[in-house]
């Protein structure tokens, strides 16, 4: 529901996409909704014992060593602002990104001390790999914070999920112009896309009732002593079950 148009995006919706777009052996990491939200609610003196309950929970997510990780990706929601915004971790280049549709002075702050804290929480989280596999004095919380340049605006105030969304799965923006991001069908290709994913364990399900209601149309149209297809837009021509279907 809420996909429809100038509907907020809830982290439910976000965190199936992250768990769809996640592959074994990829050097693109996706994290949980739920990461940096943990990371917000704690404070400052208890992010060492945060990072030990995260690391048993990454156990299994990743199948890489962090030494293979490309990419990290961290939505994150501003519960100041309202807002979806996606930090990205470049490890090989020692920076961290800020995509940000809606940035304004008000925020902005907040949310380079947000990204701060989370470098933090990854330091402890795979401290013994960074100890084992990286030169010394390596570490997340040096690593360079910027807002990109890269990251399109939202006109509006309810599409920063539907940004998120996009840059996770494609963060270089190369298959999405701009209608990809203002417009309403935008959001119909999201939902399709969540739904005919091949990890969806209720896509079974889905089809078998589309099939069932396909039928009873057909049936009525059949039953009807008139060939043509009721309130067709643009011709009413006569057409076969099979050509309906």
């Amino acid at each position: 529901m809420c996909l429809r148009p100038e509907e907020w995006i809830n982290d439910g919706v976000l965190n199936a996409h992250v768990y769809y777009l996640q592959e074994k052996g990829s050097g693109n990491w996706y994290f949980p909704t739920y990461m940096a939200e943990q990371v917000q609610n704690t404070r400052d003196g208890q992010l060492f014992e945060l990072a030990v309950k995260l690391r048993r929970e990454n156990t299994n997510r990743f199948t890489v060593g962090l030494k293979k990780c490309e990419k990290m990706f961290i939505p994150v929601f501003d519960r100041i602002g309202s807002h979806w915004y996606l930090i990205v971790v470049l490890p090989s280049d020692k920076k961290v990104e800020i995509w940000d549709s809606l940035p304004g002075p008000k925020y902005n702050a907040g949310r380079y001390q947000q990204a701060e804290r989370i470098m933090k929480v990854l330091d402890h989280i795979y401290n013994e790999e960074i100890v084992n596999y990286f030169e010394k004095g390596w570490q997340f919380a040096k690593f360079n914070i910027v807002r990109t340049d890269k990251a399109r605006r939202q006109v509006n105030g309810c599409d920063y999920g539907v940004f998120v969304m996009n840059w996770l799965q494609d963060i270089e923006c190369r298959s999405h112009g701009s209608n990809k991001f203002q417009h309403a069908s935008e959001r119909v290709r999201i939902a399709l896309s969540l739904l005919k994913n091949p990890r969806n364990r209720r896509l079974k399900e889905v089809r078998e009732s589309a099939r069932r209601v396909v039928d009873e149309q057909l049936d009525k149209l059949v039953e009807q002593k008139d060939p043509f297809i009721p309130h067709h837009p643009i011709a009413r021509k006569p057409i076969t079950r099979s050509q309906a279907k």
